[in-house]
């Protein structure tokens, strides 16, 4: 990284602080906080699509999973009372 990308960073980090000081001197917590919802980057709806259905598509593939590991562990054990 060279000095000016740091310099950058560094000023991206310190730009909520700036808008503290700002609101606290105008006196406004909610200009302050529309201040920072125009500095958000909203996602495309086809990225919210794309990620949803990874969320939804690795909870049921973990489900499937914890629920497996379950049944074989309840069936080791049954089998483990069954011989005591």
């Amino acid at each position: 990284m060279g000095d000016s990308e740091i310099k950058k960073e560094t000023e991206k980090q310190n730009e909520p602080k700036k808008a503290e000081k700002t609101a606290k001197k105008k006196g406004g917590f909610f200009r302050a906080l529309k201040a920072e919802f125009k500095r958000v980057v909203w996602p495309d709806k086809d990225t919210i699509i794309k990620e949803t259905t990874a969320v939804v598509i690795v909870t049921v593939i973990l489900g499937a999973i914890i629920a497996l590991l379950d049944f074989v562990i309840k069936m080791g054990l049954d089998k483990i009372i069954q011989i005591g």
